[in-house]
């Protein structure tokens, strides 16, 4: 997981949340269900044996994808094949029933909306309007195809930016609910979840460090040049921390001038070379951005992770190395040795 991936999620894959994503998608199935197999029934005895098999292959793959969905939580064959499926069985409806099939058209492409990320949308919805157009234009009038288009267009249309507002407020809504709103780190929340699957993994054997952060001396900032400054100077630190951080690495903000900075798939060797590479340019950068203070340091505790542990002991290791390097001086890095930590640990029971 890195930074994007909060963000762009909710932007592309689909209009709902999880929760609600199961509750339209077994909808879908259900009415799915109870419209195309009468369909495919109807059409094997009128004597229209091809459409009849498209739709009965269009309910086969779409109920399979939507049981991997809801059941084994992971795709099975994607939706593409449904998809196309189901545009070849709605030409074919118009190419044979004309006028009739022609009903069918608008709520296809208003659930292909609904349900399927903007580009792709809009590509099988044009192909849908030409395909159609064209199919009926032998059972009816010009006038009567042109209008049937422009009304399909509209609805298409409509739908699209509707949708589009949605999901841009739902990604606002997302932004918000995993992000500190000061500064823009991601929040205690997300830190909580994000800490939680990196310590499943450190059970799997992955290398996972973590980095408390502290500014040093910030109350003192606060005091001689007020909150503003102050809220400056924390804005400044989660900006520059990421500028020179990598894509995956997650800052999250803990309370205050505390910061929390996850490294994962990182050894220890390489979080402390990254944590000192980050540490001074934040120095660096801060005596540039803000030069009518003193110069701001930052002091910092490491701590890798280790299998099986809780990660609120994780964390703790590493806030008690940053208090280790608050005690030696402050403006400096102390790694946690668990051994330590642990004995000290013993000894107070």
């Amino acid at each position: 997981m890195d930074r994007l991936s909060f963000t762009e999620k909710a932007l592309d894959e689909g209009l709902f949340d999880i929760y609600s994503r199961k509750r339209v998608l077994s909808f879908i199935l259900i009415v799915s269900l109870l419209t195309f197999i009468p369909l495919s029934i109807k059409n094997f005895l009128i004597g229209q044996p091809l459409l009849a098999s498209v739709l009965l292959a269009f309910e086969f793959s779409l109920a399979v994808e939507i049981f991997g969905v809801l059941r084994l939580k992971h795709k099975i064959i994607g939706y593409q094949l449904p998809l196309f499926l189901l545009v070849i069985s709605i030409v074919l409806s118009v190419h044979i029933f004309g006028t009739l099939a022609t009903y069918w058209v608008f709520p296809i492409v208003t659930a292909i909306v609904l349900l399927v990320p903007k580009k792709m949308a809009i590509a099988v919805n044009s192909l849908i309007i030409i395909a159609t157009t064209f199919a009926a234009l032998p059972h009816q009038s010009v006038t009567v195809t042109l209008r049937f288009t422009l009304a399909l267009l509209i609805c298409a249309a409509i739908t699209q930016c509707v949708i589009e507002a949605v999901r841009k407020l739902q990604g606002n809504l997302s932004y918000l609910s995993t992000r500190d709103s000061l500064t823009g780190a991601f929040n205690r929340h997300q830190m909580d979840l994000s800490l939680q699957a990196a310590s499943q993994r450190a059970k799997a054997g992955h290398l996972t460090c973590i980095a408390v952060i502290d500014i040093d001396y910030f109350k003192k900032v606060n005091d001689l040049h007020g909150h503003d400054m102050g809220d400056k100077i924390i804005k400044s630190v989660v900006e520059l921390v990421n500028v020179n951080s990598r894509q995956t690495d997650l800052l999250f903000r803990l309370g205050g001038d505390e910061f929390l900075l996850l490294f994962d798939n990182t050894e220890l060797d390489s979080a402390f070379k990254a944590v000192q590479k980050i540490r001074k340019s934040v120095v660096e950068g801060l005596a540039q951005q803000c030069p009518d203070i003193e110069q701001v340091t930052l002091s910092i505790g490491i701590a890798e992770a280790i299998a099986n542990e809780d990660s609120e002991l994780w964390v703790k290791r590493a806030d008690t190395s940053l208090y280790m390097a608050k005690q030696a001086g402050r403006d400096q890095i102390k790694v946690n040795d668990p051994a330590e930590f642990y004995a000290q640990k013993v000894v107070q029971l």
